[in-house]
């Protein structure tokens, strides 16, 4: 018996509740369902001792290969908030990114990996870190891959600078 496309399971990106990731992946496990949850090594040192944690490194979200009566058992984890749809032809790409995610997740035990939100010209943003913080403003354009020129609105006036896009925090 062949199955039909609508009851192919693929890989799709599950948004959970507010630090739910590892309780889903958990939730997963326990019902078979293939799961992957990209985590993130942070060292943290309290005195004389360091504590190394696994963190998400995609806080919010976890990659998990279902079809619809899936997703339905994934919602009786109470974890889930939605999904984000994807075809047959999307699910290759994100097979690919995937696996990019997992190369970073090896080499986060040897260096520090920051993850930072897409900021496009036209996103509204947040500094959230640096002598602007709690400024808004839009981006404008992007000069490198660390550094974005930001319109901050002032009474009225337009004040251009160069910030760190690891400073700001789209809206």
């Amino acid at each position: 018996m062949e199955s039909s496309p609508e009851s192919r399971k693929i890989w799709t990106p599950i948004r959970t509740k507010p630090r739910q990731e590892k309780k889903l992946a958990q939730f997963c496990r326990t019902y078979r369902v293939a799961t992957y949850l990209p985590l993130i090594k942070k060292v943290h040192r309290y005195d004389k001792r360091k504590v190394t944690f696994s963190l998400p490194m995609l806080p919010g979200y976890v990659f998990c290969r279902i079809d619809a009566p899936g997703f339905e058992l994934l919602r009786k984890s109470n974890c889930v908030v939605y999904k984000i749809d994807v075809d047959v032809y999307a699910e290759k790409r994100l097979r690919e990114d995937m696996r990019a995610l997992h190369a970073f997740e090896r080499l986060s035990g040897l260096q520090t990996i920051e993850v930072n939100p897409e900021i496009v010209p036209g996103t509204v943003i947040e500094v959230v870190r640096g002598p602007l913080r709690g400024s808004r403003g839009i981006v404008k354009g992007r000069k490198s891959h660390t550094m974005l020129v930001v319109n901050i609105e002032l009474l009225g006036q337009s004040v251009a600078a160069e910030i760190n896009a690891a400073d700001l925090e789209a809206e």
